[in-house]
């Protein structure tokens, strides 16, 4: 066999295998097992649980080229997706725009962007999803993604040239492996399949591709990925219970819903580990950020609320009675007391001390109003007894709204002692 026939046949069997790792998005498991995770969701969020079943906060960062870097344009698609993720689903997303033209190297100001994201962004209970828009190709290794602004005529460059002109994902992706967030990548460029299999990883982290590992992608426009992208979002916030769905649905409404999306494009999910997924797959909602404030630590439980919590109390005894015998044998269940933790005293305290230091300067500090003469351009002084607050709108130190201090915290209290 000639080096040819050998090289032809080791690609084939790459791409076998990639194609192997891709989620059937469109198999009746994958299916099913979407549909109960959002019932299953749902249900999870009627309890009283201390983290939701959904996220508590997501963050998008949107990879594209400055217009002077790039041959296609792809900066009004990019909004219109920043806009839906915004807008529409409370996130808050940022546009990172690479430059070929730079002194630094792009894979030094994307490795930049990057892990400042990570740095600012992750923690528990946090979604970070990180999109790319432009060129992309496989690399020099296998499993290996390059990005590019614009295509060269000759791409036959010097090693010096081509490390200043491209981006090999694979390293910059890196970066993300450490975090405690799960991860979600969305590449809009050719061959976005080609990434390789990474790690085991502990939590979720997928990776949605425009197209598979030899696929080519359609230029900005109706029949793009990120158009289809977009009219999917829309789509599954609109009918879907609550507007949440798992990226298995995002996928099969991109491919089967969209009106545009060419059919011989075909979309590849891919977990981005050779572990299964810890918890089904990664799923997409709108954030409401009222639920996600904490409760101030000033409020307190009302008659109803201790009523409720005495009812569900007796629910637990009575569940647990077996005819005359108890299982959980009760005698009592009194009321502790609702107190206050200690660091919520001590907050209280200091506010009270910094409420009288703010009166006392009021008192102490004296105030001189200066007033123009109607007949002269001289300024004269008021008289001594003027040394109030000023009056006449204009601004001193303490017309300045005053800011208060609140604890996100809810009261540590004992409600009952179980005998």
């Amino acid at each position: 066999m000639d080096h040819k026939a050998r090289t032809s046949k080791t690609l084939a069997a790459s791409i076998k295998l990639q194609d192997g790792l891709a989620v059937d998005y469109d198999s009746a498991d994958e299916v099913d097992a979407s549909n109960y995770q959002i019932i299953w969701s749902n249900v999870m969020d009627e309890g009283n649980y201390v983290k939701p079943s959904g996220y508590n906060e997501v963050e998008v960062l949107l990879l594209c080229w400055d217009q002077g870097s790039a041959d296609i344009a792809t900066h009004l698609e990019v909004e219109s997706l920043r806009a839906v993720f915004v807008d529409k689903f409370g996130y808050n997303a940022t546009v990172a725009k690479l430059d070929a033209n730079a002194q630094k190297r792009l894979q030094v100001q994307v490795n930049a962007k990057v892990a400042k994201f990570v740095e600012d962004h992750d923690g528990p209970n946090t979604l970070m999803i990180v999109y790319y828009a432009g060129h992309g190709k496989p690399g020099q290794y296998f499993g290996d993604l390059e990005l590019f602004g614009m295509i060269s005529p000759n791409d036959r460059r010097d090693a010096q040239k081509r490390a200043r002109d491209l981006i090999v994902w694979n390293k910059t992706e890196q970066l993300l492996k450490p975090a405690e967030a799960d991860i979600l990548e969305i590449f809009d460029c050719c061959y976005a399949g080609t990434v390789g299999l990474t790690r085991g990883e502990d939590r979720l982290f997928e990776f949605l591709a425009a197209a598979k590992q030899q696929g080519k992608t359609a230029v900005p426009g109706k029949e793009s990925f990120t158009s289809a992208l977009i009219h999917a979002l829309d789509h599954l916030l609109a009918n879907k219970e609550g507007g949440r769905f798992t990226t298995v649905e995002l996928l099969r409404t991109i491919t089967n819903h969209a009106p545009h999306f060419p059919k011989d494009q075909h979309p590849v999910l891919n977990e981005r580990g050779d572990m299964p997924a810890p918890a089904g797959r990664i799923m997409l909602h709108p954030l409401r950020r009222n639920d996600t404030e904490a409760t101030k630590f000033a409020e307190k439980p009302s008659k109803s609320h201790i009523e409720i919590l005495g009812r569900d109390v007796n629910g637990i005894s009575d569940r647990n009675t077996l005819g005359d015998r108890k299982t959980l044998p009760l005698h009592r269940v009194r009321f502790g007391g609702l107190r206050s933790s200690v660091t919520v005293r001590a907050l209280r305290k200091f506010q009270e001390s910094l409420h009288k230091r703010r009166a006392s300067k009021k008192q102490e500090l004296p105030r001189l109003e200066i007033q123009l003469t109607p007949d002269s351009a001289s300024l004269v002084p008021l008289s001594p007894n003027a040394l109030s607050p000023a009056t006449t709108g204009y601004h001193t130190p303490d017309s300045a709204t005053n800011t208060d201090f609140a604890a996100s915290a809810s009261p540590d209290s004992s409600v009952c002692d179980l005998e």
